[in-house]
């Protein structure tokens, strides 16, 4: 603290402003913390590492788009409960990954009709797939059912 700032204090004016001092230290402490173990932190220091390189990509009209895009998933997420939420977000997000290839996606075969998918529903892959796609319709219809009514 400055001399000019201790001036006229009194010693419990003084221990207070310390107190709040360690404490917004050990606040700060804590977010990092925070952002190490998620992995933000690391990302932000590659990110002001390498902001010259990152700057020649903002003409990129696709960035912005997948800014604005990025800005409003995120701001959807104020609901969420991270700690619940990211284990099923990574498991969702693997298995998507796990299934992009190409080459399969283009030999999967059509369903054309209630038998063929009957017998599609036999496979238990598929079974819990569609039952796994049917629990995120019913919540995401309730959901939307409850963003209408407010």
């Amino acid at each position: 603290m400055a001399e000019k700032e201790r001036r006229g204090k009194s010693v419990e004016e003084l221990l207070a402003m310390e107190e709040q001092t360690a404490k917004a230290i050990i606040s700060l402490a804590e977010a990092a913390a925070k952002l190490k173990e998620s992995g933000m932190l690391d990302m932000l220091a590659t990110m002001a590492e390498k902001y010259e390189e990152l700057l020649l990509y903002t003409n990129d009209q696709r960035v912005f788009h997948a800014l604005a895009l990025a800005e409003a998933a995120l701001n959807g997420l104020h609901r969420a409960d991270p700690w619940k939420a990211k284990p099923a977000v990574e498991q969702l997000t693997g298995c998507v990954a796990e299934a992009l290839d190409a080459e399969a996606l283009a030999k999967a075969p059509p369903v054309k009709g209630v038998f063929s998918l009957l017998k599609a529903l036999s496979d238990p892959d598929v079974a819990k797939g569609l039952g796994a796609l049917l629990y995120l319709a019913k919540k995401l219809g309730a959901c939307l059912n409850k963003a209408s009514q407010s």
